[in-house]
């Protein structure tokens, strides 16, 4: 492995700002297509790489696609998986362009001790074996690596029995475009060369379980993630007479009482446990002021899951709202109590009963009652040309869909919105990846003394939920429940599920992702770490890795 080669191309990458949603993701295709067409294998073998664009894409972006096939010819490939766009750098503040530039920005830092850096990245600093920047460990190290495999497999190609294909994509960091367009290329090309993906591997960075965890991990399976979304239907009154109506924002706000940091509805497997769910929006659904209640407010959550099916999570928040609405309209009731005690009058409240559906079942309510007017008016207003925030546009959905229902008091609406990652199957301990996984552990022991962890997710979303789907998901009550499907928003699951690619996660050594302080490692990253991850491919191709010197 040539360290000074892949450092060299690692800088060249980060000074590309290819922020998500900006041309610099463009660019950065462009760039990466370059390096990798110099190789004498594409210039060989120009139809084998590709910049291949993301279909109805607004920005125009694309993936690259790079197969080195062996000889002898072989159907097994290992994929090399990468994302090369990155988050801004606004946390940098003034030195934000400096941050694409990581000798630069890492010289700075070192320079200038009025930059003040949490303690240990002052110490990381101090080392000389970290570089700091946008991009160095999340993730155009990972790229970096993979491009030197090609390199190096290139030099012995005549007598390697498999295939190497590079895939990297934009937009991992937003709604992974890049990799849900992606499919369609490993799925052509299992179809069309026969190819038997026998292993994905990815160098995403491992990351610490908690604050000072100075472990590294090797990852076999990745959580996911869902965004259920509380559409809250009040009655609408006037600020002046409150008990004549149901102010919407009562019951999203219970509802963030009841879930918000919940380590109930933390979702586990085995010892393994995600985050509790946390609200990202709350919100009402008015656009100006007016002294009356709102009609209707809402409140999305981050879901994490390791083994609940959306269908789990979906009957659990239905009755958690349930639970919400009735305490809700208990509360009022007492609050009248006491304004009685307080004036010996108490106000006349509206007859309401806790209403909780899912999208599916306001949908077929709707259609029930609208029929054929209705089914052309939502096939109007969903082929509208407009772009936003998947969000709103999922909430706007709703909106409209409820126009229809003739049931028309308070209600709670449960619906999914973008993004959905599915959480991976657990491999069992004679799977491949569980194999590589546990020689890879053993050597990195034996031969680098370093210690290893294999955990049996990776932690942060990516692009690894996408290689396969857990079996018991009920993929057309999943779609049902999400307004924007076949519109803006689709994942092809049908497809995920068939492909079903192993996948591991061998990364470098690196800190602080997304933030000012983001660094790697240089000595582990561009040795053990590189090393570990070719000796990880090549056994995944049951090719002895003394060959290449391993």
């Amino acid at each position: 492995m040539d360290a000074d080669r892949m450092k060299n191309l690692m800088i060249e990458l980060c000074s590309i700002p290819s922020i998500s949603g900006t041309d610099g993701e463009i660019a950065m295709a462009k760039k990466l297509y370059k390096v990798i067409t110099e190789m004498k294998y594409f210039k060989d073998n120009p139809l084998n790489a590709g910049v291949n664009p993301i279909k109805n894409d607004p920005l125009g972006r694309s993936y690259i696609y790079a197969l080195m096939e062996g000889k002898p010819k072989n159907t097994k490939t290992v994929i090399l998986l990468s994302h090369f766009d990155v988050v801004d750098a606004e946390s940098y503040g003034t030195y934000k362009d400096l941050a694409f530039k990581p000798l630069e920005y890492t010289a700075l830092i070192e320079k200038d001790k009025s930059i003040r850096l949490p303690e240990e990245a002052e110490e990381d600093l101090a080392s000389g074996d970290y570089i700091f920047g946008r991009g160095t460990m999340d993730m155009k190290f990972g790229i970096s690596l993979d491009v030197e495999i090609l390199c190096q497999v290139e030099n012995k190609l005549d007598d390697f029995p498999g295939n190497i294909l590079l895939l990297s994509v934009p937009d991992e960091e937003n709604n992974s475009s890049g990799m849900l367009a992606a499919i369609e290329t490993l799925t052509s090309f299992k179809k069309e060369k026969g190819l038997e993906y026998v292993c994905c591997i990815v160098s995403e960075p491992h990351f610490p379980k908690y604050p000072g965890d100075k472990s590294k991990y090797i990852y076999t399976g990745t959580i996911g993630k869902l965004l259920p979304v509380f559409f809250c239907v009040g009655k609408e009154t006037h600020a002046g007479d409150p008990f004549s109506g149901l102010n919407p924002n009562l019951l999203t706000a219970k509802i963030i009482e009841k879930i918000e940091q919940n380590p109930e509805l933390s979702d586990s497997a085995g010892n393994f446990r995600v985050p509790a769910p946390v609200c990202l929006k709350q919100s009402d659904i008015k656009s100006s002021y007016s002294v009356s209640t709102p009609a209707a407010s809402y409140a999305y959550f981050n879901f994490m899951t390791v083994i609940s099916s959306p269908d789990e999570i979906l009957t659990k928040l239905k009755q958690i709202s349930k639970e919400a609405f009735a305490e809700v309209l208990y509360s009022i009731e007492r609050n009248a109590d006491r304004l009685q005690t307080l004036t010996g009058s108490k106000p006349k409240l509206p007859v309401i009963k806790p209403m909780v559906i899912t999208f599916q079942e306001l949908y077929e309510m709707c259609l029930e009652a609208g029929g054929e007017k209705f089914t052309k008016h939502m096939e109007s207003f969903m082929k509208k040309s407009y772009n936003g925030d998947l969000r709103d546009i999922s909430i706007n959905i709703v909106k409209e869909v409820h126009k229809f229902c003739l049931y028309r008091y308070p209600m709670i609406v449960l619906f999914f919105a973008p993004p959905y990652y599915p959480h991976s199957e657990s491999w069992n301990g004679n799977s491949k990846v569980e194999i590589i996984a546990r020689s890879i552990i053993e050597k990195a022991k034996t031969e680098y003394g370093e210690d290893i962890f294999r955990e049996p997710f990776f932690p942060g979303l990516s692009d690894m939920s996408y290689l396969g789907l857990p079996s018991k998901i009920n993929t057309e009550r999943l779609k049902a429940n999400f307004p924007l499907w076949g519109s803006k928003y689709s994942i092809p699951l049908d497809v995920i599920a068939a492909l079903n690619i192993p996948f591991m996660n061998i990364g470098p050594l690196g800190k602080d992702a997304h933030k000012h302080t983001e660094r790697l490692c240089i000595s582990y990253s561009f040795g053990t770490a590189a090393k570990l991850v070719f000796e990880a491919v090549l056994s995944a191709l049951d090719i002895d890795t003394k060959f290449f010197g391993l």
